[in-house]
């Protein structure tokens, strides 16, 4: 029989299976550790995703929220939504006794409460394009406000169209003329401002989803949740909101607060955002 060289040896059978054994405890033992740390990394990621995601909705809710027309946002449905008149544009009216020369002379035209307004109202500047769907709200502290206006008196008047601001017909080029069908304000605003509301704006909980929805001019501004499943959505996987909303007084800012809950699809994360966003109320 030829006998074996140096290099022509091998492992014995008890050596390898030695060593498979404790490849096998050593294995046993660092697996788990692997696995947690590889799950942690994924719980991980899924809140970030999450946090990503709640973070672009509470955003976007926040910039809508800050064009509201003061004093028209409201709490609706326990709490699940809220809805408000958004602003597309505003300004400074002429009122009675301000002395701009000759600039805007006829008297009818400058703001006076609880006067009827049949030849329009002044303002300053000629940067407003009006919109089929607008509404002049003046000197609103309330929704009540906006629900109690009719057609002839309170704080808020349909524009006139396409055809609602011209140049004053007096010669003057540094304002123009808000036109609306004669009405009472039976406010003023203590700035002497003026809002143009186009949309009512609710965001409400539907199923498992924040929904966002809106409306041409007054459409919808009651105590009714309006959207549902096919309106946009804004963020979902919630699992529970609440708006709640301190509307403090009209020299002072109100405040909303969101309280928001969301989870992935597999519901093995879950987050809670909380946020605050300051609505100005000054009419």
């Amino acid at each position: 029989m030829r006998r074996l060289t140096g290099r022509q040896r091998g492992f014995t059978l008890i050596e390898m299976v030695t060593v498979i054994v404790l490849l096998g405890v050593i294995g046993s033992v660092l697996v788990p550790f692997m696995l947690k740390a590889m799950s942690a990394y994924r719980d991980s990621q899924a809140r970030a995703d999450l946090v990503a995601k709640g973070r672009l909705a509470v955003e976007r809710l926040a910039r809508e929220v800050r064009l509201a027309v003061p004093n028209t946002l409201e709490v609706l449905n326990g709490g699940q939504g809220i809805q408000f008149l958004r602003s597309r544009a505003g300004g400074r009216y002429v009122e009675r006794f301000d002395n701009f020369g000759t600039a805007f002379s006829q008297v009818n035209r400058r703001f006076r409460k609880n006067a009827n307004l049949n030849f329009g109202l002044y303002k300053l500047g000629v940067d407003l394009v009006p919109g089929a769907n607008d509404w002049l709200v003046i000197g609103n502290t309330s929704p009540a406000d906006i629900k109690g206006s009719t057609a002839s008196a309170g704080v808020v008047v349909a524009l006139s169209g396409a055809a609602t601001t011209t140049i004053a017909s007096d010669g003057t080029d540094q304002g123009q003329i808000l036109a609306f069908g004669g009405y009472r304000f039976l406010q003023e605003s203590p700035g002497k401002h003026f809002h143009v509301a186009d949309q009512t704006v609710e965001v409400g909980l539907s199923g498992t989803s924040l929904r966002w929805h809106s409306a041409n001019g007054l459409t919808g501004y009651d105590n009714g949740a309006d959207w549902g499943a096919s309106d946009p959505l804004l963020v979902d996987g919630v699992t529970a909101v609440t708006f709640s909303y301190a509307p403090g007084t009209p020299q002072s800012t109100g405040v909303l607060r969101l309280d928001l809950q969301l989870s992935d699809d597999s519901g093995g994360s879950s987050i809670r955002l909380y946020h605050e966003v300051h609505v100005r109320n000054t009419p």
